[in-house]
């Protein structure tokens, strides 16, 4: 190899040295706001300052997913910081349904509360929206999904797009933090880790002032310093992985499962100080947490027999909604297909389905050409929604499958970054991590080790697994390649990932092989 892995990364990514140094160049608070500022938010900011002020009774609409729980939790936080105790609600998934609707808008004029502000939804909510302000009744919308050629007549609104903040999709958990920002006249640490797991588990594109958050955020972070996040991370460091894979699925699991109003509790998590009740509250999260990877093993497990000869696998099962597309991708990465998987809603006369797709297809598209059947859809290439009617299951499972016949998955060929044996070393992990976070729109480089001969491969006691120890703490890891198989061939490729791992205070390096290549 004629580069040094630093050129092949800058040339993986496409990108000169100059752009480099831009893409490592210290965030700091006082920095990060350049050339970016919401429009609206000072009008947002007076709105609720003048409800503190006149002690008004104020409601905190939320969502039911990691994003609108974040967000939720940090408008909540911000307005007690300022001495008064707002009232929140994060819907149920099964009772409530995604947004604020009239039936809730009606309650809250019952109540007599005087300011409302939705998070993580709200900027399509025309009819509640509408109600609230004819009772007289203040609403601050805080959103980043889909503008509408109009918005609803709010008192104030702020979205990334809409309020002209940037180009860039963000989180709602983002604009929350922003908002409380500006609120509090100061950057508040907790409250910004907060917005850093709403950009994650919402997958919003990790570039422009996306990545800098999250470096700036990463680049403070403390153990010890926040109770609630040092619980849920498990002892791992605090960065984009370990909020994918430790932190999100955690708080997202209580959306998926629970079927009344504690979920609630998960904002008394995030924004109470009691320490004894955190903790039992984390036991509450966890058990949830179990309960969803049982469940969604044993659907998954125990779906109707699949036609393997199909172009698209599309069942329906008993489980829950929350968990329609968690099922969806792992027969998904089994069958390498796109798959659906529906449930009834509780009325029975309806089919809620969860799309998963491979690269290389396109769930929107496939959903337009069925959109005569559907009865609402939405989503985007690899992961979408749609609602149908009982009775159309097999008018819909057919022209599906016609589709996904007409229109198969392409195969879409990576781009891998050429890697030596003796390059998987600290000081390269380093060079690797700088060009982080990775995430949606920026992913993490996968490399390729070539012609390995396979003799030299050592496996597990089984033989199930490859597990080659190569000097200096680094090892070779592939969970699933059988000796049996990989020795079929002399030589082979090995795509990966290189990782830190820790065990017992020790940490080392691992070549995590995604895939075994004939060479």
């Amino acid at each position: 190899m004629k580069n040094t892995l630093f050129e092949r990364l800058l040339e993986y990514y496409q990108i000169d040295k100059e752009q480099y140094e831009k893409l490592i160049a210290p965030v700091s608070i006082d920095s990060f706001n350049d050339g970016h500022s919401f429009k609206g938010m000072d009008d947002a900011v007076k709105l609720v300052k003048k409800s503190i002020q006149d002690k008004d009774k104020i409601f905190i609409y939320g969502d039911y997913d990691a994003d609108g729980i974040m967000s939720t939790s940090i408008v909540a936080r911000s307005i007690l910081l300022l001495g008064v105790i707002p009232s929140y609600y994060i819907p149920n998934r099964y009772l409530d349904g995604y947004g604020i609707t009239l039936e809730k808008a009606q309650k809250i004029v019952e109540q007599k509360f005087n300011l409302v502000i939705t998070v993580d939804n709200g900027i399509s909510a025309f009819e509640a929206i509408e109600y609230l302000k004819e009772h007289g009744v203040k609403v601050l919308i805080i959103d980043h999904h889909q503008v509408q050629e109009t918005v609803p007549p709010a008192d104030a609104i702020l979205h990334p797009q809409y309020s002209e903040f940037g180009e860039t999709p963000s989180s709602a958990g983002f604009v929350s933090f922003m908002f409380s920002w500006a609120l509090l006249g100061y950057f508040n640490k907790y409250l910004s880790i907060m917005a850093a797991i709403s950009l994650i588990s919402d997958m919003m594109p990790l570039v422009s002032y996306n990545r800098d958050f999250l470096r700036l955020v990463f680049s403070s972070y403390k153990d010890g310093e926040f109770y609630q996040i040092d619980l849920l991370k498990e002892g791992q460091p605090f960065d984009e992985s370990v909020i994918g894979l430790k932190i999100a699925p955690k708080i997202n699991a209580l959306g998926r499962l629970i079927d009344d109003t504690s979920i609630n509790n998960i904002v008394k998590f995030f924004v109470n100080a009691d320490r004894e009740k955190t903790a039992k509250l984390l036991n509450w999260i966890v058990e949830t947490n179990e309960q969803r990877k049982l469940e969604s093993k044993f659907a998954a497990e125990n779906m109707p027999k699949v036609n393997e000869k199909e172009s698209a696998i599309i069942v329906k099962t008993d489980s829950k909604e929350g968990l329609l597309g968690l099922i969806a991708n792992q027969i998904c990465s089994i069958y390498h297909k796109p798959t659906i998987v529906f449930t009834e809603e509780r009325d029975g006369d309806v089919l809620k389905g969860s799309c998963r797709a491979p690269e290389g297809f396109n769930v929107v598209d496939a959903f337009n050409y069925c959109k005569d059947i559907i009865i609402t859809s939405g989503g985007h290439a690899l992961a979408g929604g749609c609602s149908i009617k009982k009775e159309d299951f097999d008018s819909f499972k057919n022209k599906f499958i016609e589709y996904s016949g007409n229109n198969p998955v392409q195969v879409v060929l990576h781009d891998y970054v050429q890697l030596g044996l003796n390059e998987i070393n600290e000081e390269n992990y380093d060079i690797i991590q700088s060009f982080s976070p990775f995430g949606e729109g920026w992913r993490s480089p996968e490399f390729i080790m070539k012609h390995i001969k396979t003799d030299s491969l050592m496996f597990s006691k089984t033989g199930e697994h490859i597990l080659t120890y190569v000097g200096q703490g680094v090892k070779l890891v592939g969970f699933g390649f059988a000796k049996n198989d990989v020795q079929e061939c002399k030589y082979v490729d090995l795509v990966g990932k290189i990782k830190k791992t820790s065990y017992k205070g020790q940490t080392s390096l691992e070549y995590s092989i995604k895939d075994v290549l004939e060479s």
